[in-house]
């Protein structure tokens, strides 16, 4: 027999631990509780961004489950820790994305003119250089950049232009 939910107001009745007892409904709890686990996450990562992140994740997490969330000693604890660690992962991948990115690469194997425009395109902003090197190397076309990056398709456009143009300037003088 499946368990049946009695809900009175903004609580629901749930068997813990061989009892019956009134939990919060998931809406009601989530209202209640999300700015104050943002701020908490927010203190503790230093990024309003990943705090948001993580209390989303981790609540859509509880949503999922909310019928064992709920009847937990704490499910605002659980989904703390949930996005606690997932913010840890996002920031840890930043991270490592971060030094990627600015480990040179060896360009012994390139000729040397396309030697000389790659160490140019090292120089470009790290959106502009995603892009030429989605276009140039990976022979997307815009829309599919734009869907890659999570941009618009016009700011594409005028990111791979703005691009070409600064990369031409320092073509033209490799002082600038």
């Amino acid at each position: 027999m499946l368990p049946v939910d009695i809900v009175s107001g903004q609580s629901v009745a749930r068997v813990r631990r061989g009892e019956l007892v009134f939990v919060d409904s998931f809406e009601s709890w989530y209202e209640r509780e999300r700015n104050r686990m943002i701020t908490t996450l927010l203190l503790a990562t230093g990024d309003v961004e990943l705090a948001i992140e993580g209390v989303d994740e981790a609540c859509s997490r509880a949503f999922e489950r909310w019928d064992r969330v709920a009847v937990m000693d704490s499910p605002t604890g659980w989904v703390y820790r949930v996005a606690f660690n997932h913010a840890r992962r996002v920031a840890r991948r930043r991270t490592f994305e971060q030094r990627l990115w600015r480990r040179p690469v060896a360009s012994g194997d390139v000729p040397d003119v396309a030697g000389e425009v790659w160490e140019r395109v090292r120089e470009l902003s790290p959106r502009q250089r995603h892009v030429v090197v989605l276009r140039h190397v990976g022979g997307l076309k815009e829309r599919e950049i734009a869907a890659t990056l999570g941009i618009s398709r016009g700011t594409v456009s005028s990111t791979l232009r703005d691009a070409h143009e600064r990369l031409g300037r320092l073509l033209d003088d490799p002082k600038e």
